[in-house]
């Protein structure tokens, strides 16, 4: 009955179950078969996972240092690190050749290697888990490989080779990489041998070129310089020595006669005073001045007359002549040879002060040769090192000594399914079967106007009434009402005994 405000009472809902009880009989045993049935029809999937981290190397790094750039140079929780690695590693290549090795999919006759390998992509799944507790953390730095299958041993075999797949390529593609690094760094310290080979023979070049205007060459030249400036000055002092020598030995040969039996000429006399006023006119003027030039061409001319006037060939036989004679052609001789010495040392000393004059320049691009050749040297030597840290490098990562992928769960499979959720369809096929079957008898006897009990009719009629007949049943209604039920008995039991055989043989 209701209370006094309209809000039923347990009386009324214990009526109502009375009433209807027929729906939640149905309803709710229909479910659980339903339920039942699901559960041990859906497709069984077996999960087989296996769990491998990423270890440090056995070695220090500041002892053996890697040139590989692995997990621990990279965010360890960033979840597209691993789904590049997972991408690396099941290439269509690898998984045909897994589906080669091992069919895991032996009832999909009419599908091709490649669609089969693709299938094992889709059914395989990489995370990232606590190394201890094998809970998905995007920080840690351990990761779970697990693949799905409906036949538990195909399951644990493909995991295991896909556990095989990851381990073959981690340690392969660190060894690439590592030679991939020794490589680089050998080609490069080749070009650089190869430009400091030509940096070499440019210094070579620019060495033989201004060798002697080089910065060390410095105190050189300035000692040639002062040596050669004193040996000039010695040499022309020695010269104008030698050319008054001249002079006065020419005075005295013209004063003397070649024979002994001829007197001297007056054109030898005349030639004799003009040489005498010539020597005396160099030593106060230069060789460009007037009287010096007219003085020389007067000489030249007498001594012309002179000679086409002597027609005897006769030899001289004047010791006093011949004397003098052999004195000024020695005088002459030492002449030549201290205008010889004087012309070197004149250029001696023009190099040295063009070498001096060009050193400023010279140095400024032999520094800077220098310099760039000095650099080169540094970068060849540091490269040699880091070619030999790499080549150790190598053999680390070739032993599997470096950073690796450590085993921490073998390939394994629960003996019940990951999937389905049985356990989950049956109880929630009991839940939604209860609440269906009330929810039913709740609208079905809130939509039905007949009158139950005295009280509808009293509440109707606003008067009490005086006795109520109960509801007899003839022998046809009850004959009706069993077969019915049996019926429906009938149709439970055979859903009971298929859901039966469908439990046993999925199990």
């Amino acid at each position: 009955m209701k209370t006094e405000d309209g809000i039923k009472s347990v009386g009324d809902y214990a009526g109502l179950f009375r009433r209807r009880w027929r729906y939640p009989v149905l309803i709710i045993p229909a479910g659980m078969l339903i339920a039942l049935f699901l559960a041990y029809v859906l497709p069984v999937s077996y999960r087989a996972s296996t769990t491998v981290m990423q270890e440090g190397s056995s070695l220090p790094t500041k002892l053996v240092p890697t040139t590989v750039t692995g997990s621990a140079d990279v965010v360890l929780n960033a979840s597209e690190q691993l789904e590049l690695a997972r991408r690396r590693v099941m290439t269509k290549e690898s998984l045909i050749g897994l589906v080669k090795r091992v069919d895991p999919y032996p009832e999909l006759r009419d599908a091709s290697v490649a669609e089969k390998a693709s299938l094992i992509e889709q059914d395989t799944e990489v995370e990232r888990v606590d190394p201890v507790t094998l809970e998905p953390s995007e920080s840690a730095t351990a990761f779970t490989i697990s693949y799905y299958n409906s036949n538990r041993e195909r399951a644990v075999a493909v995991a295991d080779q896909l556990l095989q797949l990851y381990l073959t390529y981690n340690q392969r593609t660190r060894s690439e990489q590592a030679a991939a690094a020794l490589h680089f760094l050998e080609s490069q310290a080749a070009q650089l041998e190869d430009s400091m080979r030509s940096m070499e023979k440019r210094l070579e070049e620019f060495k033989g070129k201004y060798g002697s205007a080089l910065p060390d060459s410095e105190g050189r030249n300035l000692v040639g310089t002062d040596r050669a400036q004193r040996d000039l000055e010695s040499f022309e002092a020695q010269i104008r020595v030698a050319q008054e020598r001249e002079s006065m030995l020419e005075l005295q040969l013209t004063e003397v006669s070649p024979s002994l039996t001829s007197a001297v000429g007056d054109w030898r006399t005349e030639l004799a005073k003009m040489r005498g006023d010539l020597a005396i006119a160099e030593q106060k003027y230069t060789a460009e001045h007037p009287d010096v030039k007219r003085l020389r061409r007067a000489i030249a001319d007498l001594a012309a007359q002179g000679a086409a006037s002597s027609t005897s060939a006769e030899q001289p036989d004047n010791p006093d002549y011949l004397r003098i004679q052999s004195q000024l052609d020695s005088t002459r001789n030492e002449l030549a040879a201290l205008r010889a010495n004087a012309s070197r040392a004149r250029a001696d000393l023009g190099r040295y002060e063009q070498n001096l004059a060009m050193a400023p320049g010279v140095e400024r691009q032999y520094t800077q040769i220098s310099r760039d050749y000095g650099i080169a040297q540094a970068r060849y030597s540091d490269l040699q090192n880091k070619i030999k840290e790499a080549a150790l490098a190598q053999t680390l990562e070739s032993e599997a000594r470096g950073e690796r992928l450590t085993l921490l769960r073998a390939p394994s499979a629960l003996t019940r399914p990951a999937s389905p959720n049985r356990l989950g369809i049956i109880l929630l096929g009991f839940v939604l079967s209860i609440g269906i079957a009330f929810l039913v008898a709740v609208l079905k006897d809130t939509a039905d106007p007949t009158v139950r009990s005295a009280d509808d009719l009293e509440a109707i009629m606003q008067a009490a009434p005086v006795g109520h007949v109960p509801l007899i049943l003839n022998r046809f209604d009850l004959r009706h009402r069993r077969l019915r039920w049996g019926l429906i008995s009938t149709a439970y039991l055979v859903a009971a005994v298929v859901v039966g055989a469908t439990i046993a043989l999925a199990a």
